[in-house]
């Protein structure tokens, strides 16, 4: 028997282990656990994931899982699901007035609009962390939810002789936190990289936490 009020808690700890993109738990009317059903990529074969499962719930709920109740369906991670989910970019605004500067950016889901704005000092660093702010804040008004995200660090790098935004994005959860990250080389536009790292930093955490 389990406690059905902990179902999302058990969900989100399964959605943490390597691979998994979703989880369902099913129970019957005397709350016993009776189904589990997995939405996994193709990184990890379906028997690691299985005793993954086992070992998250016995550790950290204390549930003997038998592993005839999982069941794992794989798919290619960018198929579907993160795919169809993912917010795109509508437009980037940036206005400066001295030594301050302020970033607009705006991200669209089919036709829906997002906004996320923020301001700070006008310097090379401050304008990348601000861009990766607005957008976290854009994320928030399409999610319904506040401080889920919050960003660590964004900073430029060289990769093969290539410019590169990289961003650390601490991910608040109802028991635990964690560190996501993203990165994205930058074509034309610093301020497009910005947003699209941070966007590759939570993608997946959307699919998870944020469907609608």
């Amino acid at each position: 028997m389990v406690d059905v009020q902990n179902i999302e808690e058990y969900q989100l700890l399964l959605s943490k282990i390597p691979g998994v993109i979703s989880s369902k738990i099913v129970t019957d009317e005397n709350d016993n656990l009776i189904e589990i059903h997995i939405l996994s990529d193709i990184s990890r074969s379906p028997k690691q994931i299985v005793r993954d499962i086992q070992s998250a719930l016995l550790a950290n709920n204390n549930l003997h899982v038998d592993h005839k109740i999982i069941s794992i369906a794989q798919i290619e991670a960018n198929e579907i699901g993160i795919k169809d989910l993912r917010l795109s970019i509508d437009s980037i605004q940036m206005f400066s007035r001295q030594a301050r500067i302020e970033a607009r950016v705006i991200l669209k889901k089919d036709d829906q609009l997002f906004e996320g704005t923020s301001v700070g000092g006008n310097s090379s660093l401050g304008r990348i962390r601000i861009v990766a702010e607005a957008t976290l804040k854009a994320v928030h008004q399409f999610c319904k939810k506040e401080f889920v995200f919050v960003l660590s660090d964004a900073q430029p790098i060289t990769l093969a002789n290539r410019k590169v935004i990289t961003v650390s994005i601490l991910h608040f959860t109802e028991k635990s936190d964690e560190y996501l990250s993203g990165s994205a080389f930058i074509n034309n536009d610093e301020n497009e990289a910005v947003v699209k790292a941070t966007l590759d930093a939570i993608n997946r955490r959307l699919f998870k936490y944020c469907t609608k």
